[in-house]
């Protein structure tokens, strides 16, 4: 009976003090990024361009302001993969009816830090769908001219950099820098394919700032 007693309150020990852990454990979690997350982010950014065509509308007005939002699954606390959808607006100077670059694609991204940290740097890739859309334009090659609308289409790589706050394990402000990159890209102005002599690329860097909201555990 003695021996019995004695195991019962052992038992009771160990589990408060399992217990006691865990919510410590709980408590000191400043950071989650297991599970769905969805994001907004808002940056600036400039394009450029290789090509002599392009480089004289790039001249004109370079930079631009735009927002990116995301969707992602945390695979733990490393490994995330995530859609995104973008869009860039280069009319600052207000002179064209169109001047945007939209992409559309999906990436994976690599986080460092712990869940007792309550910052979180990363690293990340995508692969997009890639268009340009400027609006409206005037070409003036010898022997011919027009005028319209210009649509490049390709596909455009980016690497990224950054890094997240959390306020909450599951709500954090970001901090994003990306460069794309895109070659070959096919033009078309007024819906008929322009062909020239020399391949059109597309670059673009942007940084911004957004919001993260994960829908996982709540600490």
């Amino acid at each position: 009976m003695k021996k019995t007693f004695c195991s019962m309150i052992c038992a009771a020990i160990i589990f408060m003090k399992a217990f006691s852990a865990g919510q410590v454990s709980a408590q000191d979690i400043r950071s989650n990024v297991s599970g769905f997350y969805t994001n907004l982010n808002l940056y600036y950014g400039q394009w450029s361009t290789s090509g002599q065509f392009l480089e004289g509308i790039r001249d004109y007005d370079p930079n631009g302001w735009g927002f990116q939002l995301s969707a992602g699954y945390g695979f733990n606390q490393r490994m995330e993969a995530f859609a995104q959808f973008s869009q860039s607006d280069f009319n600052m100077s207000g002179d064209w009816n169109r001047y945007t670059h939209t992409e559309f694609g999906a990436g994976f991204r690599y986080n460092f830090g712990a869940t007792l940290s309550a910052f979180r740097p990363f690293l990340d890739v995508q692969i997009n769908s890639s268009r340009m859309e400027i609006d409206r334009i005037f070409v003036d090659f010898p022997g011919f001219y027009s005028e319209g609308d210009l649509v490049m289409n390709g596909i455009s790589m980016i690497a990224g950099a950054g890094g997240r706050y959390f306020f909450r394990p599951w709500l954090a402000a970001s901090l994003h820098a990306r460069y794309h990159v895109g070659m070959e890209y096919d033009l078309e102005l007024n819906g008929q394919a322009l062909n020239l002599d020399e391949e059109q690329d597309l670059s673009q860097w942007d940084a911004g700032v957004g919001i993260t909201w994960y829908f996982g555990k709540r600490f």
